[in-house]
């Protein structure tokens, strides 16, 4: 991919993808063989498309995790990993879906996070946004991640096309299978899609066996209406189920988790001097979920619900582009049933006191494109309001009513400036502002952390506000990319949990966290990223992270901070087959906060093997081994065994794993 200026990468999608096979089908642009697309754009960014393989996982935080910078949070051993990115997580980033659609958790532990909602059979990439810069799909603290579902190809004539994937993997006994089909017309697209997911427990490196059964399918359909060549109305609708999820870090299980999504859009288009067209985009997302510990002598069933609505005119005349708009975001979560032995205490109301919290948000971005820079300016503003209909005795003690309100301004400003003709500049900073979650403003003496303090809530928390910059380096040739960027966030009242003398529900927990302010904290690292197609059928990448994060007041380190992590991947197409090797090294964490209950984590180096092959036209057969030489490791964010606090869960060991897919 030439490019004569270096402009394009800041003016349009400038993008170098390494290993692209594309066929002739229906469905051409979604069977491509897709490796981690890099896009430099105005803002801080990359996109991370899926590939065959990701059409058949059930764990959209697992599929994130191929990025050094995004690990993940793993309390089951196969199920809802909760994406971390520079150490920023939960409701500091920011997970949207088509740029608006979002679920909560009904778990007050997060069986069922953000990520867990999402089907990757329909995603066609995610958009990932690094820092408080981009504030168009909600409010950015850490970053914003955008999963793209695969959009509609109009035809002259109807024609039918689709997907089917199937695949196993040996280590846990794990069957995976997908279909995707799709009727096309001038006026309509219309998706029929489905999957289905099941496991049983896999072996670690050290032969012992991990409790990570689990259950998933998903079905659902997408409609898209053509009115006319500038109006296109889209709806969908899907179902998750998740059925008996073995978590080992927690005391429960998840028996069922039912959700269902609806999503409806409009996009009108205009050639207007300065309107160029308005997109609405609105969503209703139903979550229940029932957990229980395995012998079923107690038995929690909860209920969230998340529903808003997002418009967004866009403006542009000459060099400039403008963006404005309005969103609201409702979420709500509350407990529906409890079971328990009759030998427990009465607990003093519920976990989430039947809770809810109010946005509304009003976002502007301006763009101005220069000759050989481009200027690019953002403007947030929210108001937050929260409630609780059901407060405990404990809450009302503390805070009273519960009610509270925040109002909430985020700023950023970004320049990019070409240096030469293959290299570019950039420099980002922002300041962004959040309001506590549910779980930080009326979670009632749940354990939800590392260690087995329960939590108490806060209403009257501050907001938390996060100052960054990003100074990043692109350097791109037609057959080579390299980018660093180095980043640095002040954080002012950072949200945590701090021991108090409250006295903890249940017997077994060691004391209680309330939830409080830290007067400052901050975060800084680096990433790196180079790839090299050196030979006509020859390509490699290297990509490294690291993230160090202090409390400024104690010197103690912030908790749950992934260390160095560095992939390196080299592929040769010979086609019809091709061959991959990927090794990952992930450096060994002994900065830890003791207040936390974390554990300190070896380094560990772990090898891939990967094959596929063209069997026919529009069909592909890969072959996997994961974990080559069987290596016993844990990630420093997973969560200890339930039974002994002292020990993470191990990874997998080595699994041998067949796919195949057809497109028709």
């Amino acid at each position: 991919m030439k490019s004569k200026n270096l402009a394009a990468l800041s003016l349009a999608a400038s993008t170098v993808v390494f290993a692209q096979q594309e066929q002739d089908s229906l469905y051409k642009n979604i069977e491509v063989v897709k490796i981690t697309k890099l896009t430099t754009k105005s803002q801080n960014k990359q996109n991370l498309e899926t590939k065959q393989s990701d059409n058949l996982n059930h764990d959209a935080g697992k599929f994130l995790n191929s990025l050094p910078e995004i690990n993940g949070i793993r309390k089951a051993g196969n199920y809802a990993t909760d994406p971390v990115l520079r150490g920023f997580k939960y409701e500091q980033l920011n997970i949207v879906i088509d740029g608006a659609a979002a679920a909560i958790n009904a778990c007050p532990s997060r069986m069922d996070p953000a990520v867990s909602q999402v089907n990757l059979n329909t995603v066609q990439e995610a958009e990932i946004y690094k820092g408080p810069y981009h504030f168009r799909n909600g409010n950015s603290f850490g970053g914003t991640i955008n999963f793209i579902t695969i959009p509609p190809i109009f035809t002259d004539k109807t024609k039918l096309g689709g997907r089917i994937s199937t695949g196993y993997e040996t280590n846990g006994n794990v069957i995976r299978n997908e279909v995707l089909t799709q009727v096309s017309s001038k006026k309509i697209v219309w998706d029929l899609f489905g999957s289905y997911q099941k496991g049983e427990r896999y072996k670690d490196g050290n032969g012992n066996e991990v409790r990570s059964a689990f259950l998933r399918y998903n079905i659902g359909t997408k409609g898209n209406y053509k009115w006319n060549e500038n109006n296109i109305t889209t709806l969908q609708i899907n179902t998750n189920q998740g059925r008996d999820v073995e978590f080992a870090a927690l005391s429960m299980d998840l028996i069922y988790d039912k959700t269902w999504m609806y999503q409806l859009k409009h996009l009108a288009k205009f050639n207007h001097k300065y309107l160029k067209q308005i997109d609405f985009n609105s969503y209703v997302t139903d979550v229940k979920h029932s957990m229980g510990t395995p012998d079923r002598k107690m038995v929690s069933d909860v209920k969230s619900s998340t529903y808003g609505a997002r418009t967004e005119a866009k403006f542009a005349w000459n060099k400039n582009t403008f963006y404005t708009g309005f969103d609201y975001k409702h979420e709500g979560a509350e407990n529906i049933k409890m079971t328990m032995p009759p030998s427990m205490p009465m607990r003093d109301g519920t976990a989430w006191q039947d809770s809810h919290i109010n946005q509304i948000g009003w976002f502007n971005e301006y763009q101005y494109a220069f000759p050989n820079s481009k200027l690019v300016v953002s403007l947030r503003f929210d108001y937050n309001e929260a409630d609780a209909k059901d407060l405990s005795k404990l809450f009302k003690t503390l805070y009273g009513d519960g009610k509270s309100s925040d109002f909430n301004h985020n700023v950023s400003l970004g320049y990019n400036q070409n240096l030469t003709k293959n290299s570019q500049i950039g420099i980002w900073a922002g300041r962004a502002q959040r309001s506590g979650s549910l779980t930080e403003r009326f979670i009632n003496r749940f354990v939800v952390g590392i260690d087995a303090y329960e939590l108490v809530g806060n209403p009257d928390i501050k907001p938390e506000t996060n100052n960054q910059l990003d100074l990043i380096y692109t350097y791109k040739r037609e057959n080579v990319f390299f980018q660093a960027d180095v980043f640095y966030s002040h954080l002012q009242d950072y949200i945590t949990g701090v021991v108090v003398p409250i006295k903890p529900y249940s017997m077994s927990s060691p004391g209680t966290r309330q939830i409080q302010n830290i007067d400052k904290a901050y975060k800084t690292g680096a990433e790196a990223r180079f790839n090299w197609q050196f030979l006509p059928k020859y390509r490699t990448e290297l990509a490294a992270a690291y993230t160090y994060a202090e409390d400024i007041k104690t010197n103690n380190p912030l908790p749950e901070v992934a260390p160095l992590d560095f992939r390196w991947s080299l592929e040769a197409d010979f086609s019809p087959i091709t061959l991959g090797v990927n090794y990952r090294f992930s450096g060994k964490q002994d900065r830890i906060n003791p207040n936390f209950g974390e554990l300190k984590t070896k380094d560990f180096s772990v090898f891939d093997f990967n094959a596929r092959y063209n069997v026919f036209k529009n069909a592909n057969l890969t072959f996997d081994v994961l974990n080559i030489f069987d290596r016993a490791y844990s990630e420093h964010l997973s969560r200890a065994y339930s039974t002994d606090k002292a020990k993470r869960i191990l990874s997998p060991g080595r699994s041998f794993n067949v796919g195949f897919s057809y497109t028709f």
